[in-house]
């Protein structure tokens, strides 16, 4: 017997397409069994790649694998990832998918779907954050039927991170349907706007001047290079810290997810497809370290509306991927501490007020280094 319900997808589709706007027809692509990373030899944005409505339901049907569905910049398909539950209040009402891990009745685990507003000129777009994703250019979501299991080793990492409580954990390890994507409020699919998205969602749509990110620059990966103090730090390559993600997708290493498969590498970079970001091993430490978060210190791909890397012009980003690095043992013992992370020191501990670029005067490079020495304890 399949591990999937081709009922519930069967279920989803009549839905989908109860309403679509005319003309339209679902991008559906093969997912790997059990998992939510895509099976297909090639890029499954490619025309090759894609499922007709049939084709995915012979699928599920035979137990081949999974089936996930993407919003394309050239249709009206809005995606709306919750993961966490404190903006369920904010999410406009409309056809859900309750996803595999669950959540409890109080708080449900959901894919909300909705068409866009034809009038509305931000939509559709890519949209990241802590508390969840509009996924909506490109990027998709498992749909309906398909099954990843959610192991209760899984559900106890959550607990010991705050996300779900005890109580909770139990609760969702009675559901029949734990490891299940499956219909959830079973309604038509409601038109949205820009305006009506979380507030989270149109907060982190803006840059940091307020400006919309629409017209943002095609992604290309923030390079720091050293500044003259021939620290190790500027020679790590994004390989040397992590192995995952070299032959396919992976759980990320820096996020709790044992079949996220959201992680890869490729052009020198991670890749962060939650975050729709890229990390060099610079922004990579900055995470590690938790000093910034994977959304902050990446740079965005692009159609992604990830603000800019918050290492850009961050003397304590240097700062504190050194000290990770010379802690962990990614760079010798001995490495000279570069000049930014000095200046940020220098900073820190009102020692002295460093130009950019600047050599700082002896006297306060000592007492500096002394405070570095505190710091390294």
């Amino acid at each position: 017997m399949p591990s999937t319900k081709p009922g519930q997808f069967k279920a989803f589709v009549n839905r989908l397409m109860d309403n679509a706007p005319e003309g339209y027809t679902p991008w559906l692509f093969p997912v790997q069994k059990k998992s939510k990373a895509p099976s297909t030899s090639i890029s499954w944005k490619a025309k090759q790649s894609r499922y007709t409505i049939p084709e995915a339901m012979m699928r599920l049907r035979e137990g081949y694998g999974n089936v996930g569905i993407a919003g394309k910049p050239d249709d009206q398909l809005i995606l709306l990832d919750v993961d966490d539950p404190s903006i369920l209040d904010e999410v406009k009402d409309t056809l859900k998918i309750r996803s595999r891990s669950r959540g409890t009745e109080e708080n449900p685990a959901i894919h909300a779907i909705y068409w866009a507003d034809p009038e509305d000129e931000k939509l559709p777009c890519n949209i990241p954050t802590d508390k969840g994703e509009i996924r909506s250019s490109d990027q998709y979501v498992v749909s309906p039927g398909s099954f990843v299991p959610c192991t209760e080793d899984e559900l106890e990492d959550k607990v010991e991170q705050g996300e779900i409580t005890e109580d909770e954990k139990k609760e969702i390890l009675q559901d029949e349907f734990r490891g299940y994507y499956t219909v959830y409020e079973e309604k038509e699919i409601a038109e949205i706007s820009f305006d009506e998205l979380p507030e989270i969602f149109k907060e982190s749509y803006r840059d940091d001047d307020g400006e919309d990110n629409s017209g943002r620059e095609e992604y290309s990966p923030e390079q720091v290079k050293d500044d003259g103090e021939g620290s190790a730090l500027f020679e790590l390559t994004i390989s040397d810290l992590t192995a995952r993600g070299f032959d396919a997708r992976d759980p990320h290493p820096l996020h709790n997810s044992e079949t996220g498969a959201n992680f890869c590498l490729s052009s020198g970079v991670g890749h962060c497809w939650r975050h729709l970001v890229s990390l060099n091993a610079l922004q990579f430490l900055c995470v590690e370290s938790g000093y910034l978060t994977c959304l902050e210190a990446g740079s965005p791909h692009h159609n992604s509306s990830a603000g800019p890397s918050k290492i850009i012009g961050n003397d304590e980003a240097i700062w504190e991927a050194w000290k990770h690095a010379k802690k962990n043992g990614y760079i010798p013992e001995d490495d000279p501490i570069p000049v930014k992370a000095l200046h940020h020191i220098a900073r820190k501990y009102d020692i002295y007020e460093p130009e950019d670029g600047e050599i700082i005067p002896k006297f306060y490079y000592k007492k500096t280094l002394d405070r570095v020495e505190d710091e390294l304890k």
